[in-house]
């Protein structure tokens, strides 16, 4: 069965508030369960809802970040990430990069859309580990060393065009 699509009108605000029709949303629960849920398509990021038969896609208008990386830790030689999604995710599986203000991100290798924030205790961590070079920004880790794309992105993703006015 396909999800049945809409504009869920909820927006991610730059210093990374979820505001639904003009208020912001507080409850935890609540947006811990829509972090859970954040899924990408060609068109953009959706809460992917889905109780017995019934499924939607509420799409979502970004301005900022919708997930952090909020704790970093080493184990067996990897750094893994606490996302405030509940993910634990190894840096392996991240490409990490700096947006058009310069702020380190972090995305999914197989994600376009979808970005995480870097906290900023995760970044002092991870600062002890960068180096600059004539090739650019990169963490140097023992098990090598990650480059850090500068692409100058920004967090910013639109509603899928059926829902923009």
């Amino acid at each position: 069965m396909t999800a049945r699509r809409l504009n869920s009108e909820i927006k991610v605000l730059p210093n990374g508030d979820w505001i639904f029709r003009d208020a912001k949303i507080e409850q935890k629960d609540i947006l811990e369960y829509f972090r859970k849920n954040l899924k990408e398509d060609e068109d953009g990021i959706y809460i992917d809802n889905q109780y017995g038969e019934f499924s939607e896609n509420g799409y979502l208008e970004l301005f900022g970040y919708p997930l952090n990386l909020i704790r970093l830790w080493e184990k067996e030689g990897e750094f893994y990430f606490l996302s405030d999604s509940g993910e634990e995710l190894p840096l392996s599986s991240l490409q990490i990069a700096a947006d058009s203000e310069g702020e380190l991100f972090a995305r999914k290798k197989d994600h376009l859309f979808l970005k995480y924030k870097i906290a900023r205790n995760v970044s002092s961590t991870l600062s002890e580990y960068l180096s600059e070079s004539p090739r650019g920004l990169s963490l140097v880790l023992k098990s090598g060393e990650v480059p850090i794309l500068e692409t100058g992105e920004h967090p910013n993703v639109s509603l899928p065009k059926e829902f923009q006015k």
